[in-house]
């Protein structure tokens, strides 16, 4: 695989890169967020979306772009969350913010109200697959994290003078 930007396009991406992290933290500062927990709000948002931008450069669809970016916002959230021991739902609210596909869901609004109902209901089963693949690489990358949690905080069964049937 070769790196998906040119050297002329690293100053677009740059620009694109701050402008995620500004759209992420701004809904960070508007639902309350912590201070202290704002700007890795900003950073968790800005690697959905270059995850979401590189994988389809590299041929991914925007479907599967959006679960990758989902899987990443899981998994920088479980970590933030745990170093900062604030709720994960600080981090993954904020987080997602790239990953919605709210354009294509004006259009698709758009294609029902033009009468185009058709084209309408295209746009709305991709939006509703893009929705589902956030949701879906949130789901399995917080289940993992969790399931790895508990194995490493689980008691030995038996009692508490180490026979197994209490005797």
């Amino acid at each position: 695989m070769t790196i998906p930007y040119t050297w002329e396009q690293i100053p677009h991406l740059l620009l694109l890169l701050l402008m995620s992290w500004i759209a992420t933290f701004g809904y960070a500062i508007l639902y309350h967020v912590p201070k202290r927990a704002s700007l890795w709000v900003g950073l968790i948002g800005m690697g959905a979306w270059i995850t979401q931008d590189i994988s389809m450069r590299w041929g991914v669809s925007a479907v599967g772009a959006a679960f990758l970016g989902g899987l990443v916002v899981s998994v920088l959230s479980e970590l933030f969350a745990r170093k900062l021991r604030m709720p994960v739902i600080v981090f993954v609210v904020g987080g997602i913010v790239p990953l919605v596909p709210g354009s294509s869901a004006f259009r698709t609004m758009r294609e029902f109200v033009t009468g185009h109902q058709l084209q309408g209901l295209a746009q709305g089963t991709n939006t509703f697959l893009i929705a589902s693949a956030i949701s879906a690489g949130l789901v399995i990358a917080g289940t993992i994290m969790r399931l790895d949690r508990r194995k490493r905080y689980e008691k030995p069964s038996g009692d508490r003078f180490g026979t197994p049937d209490g005797r």
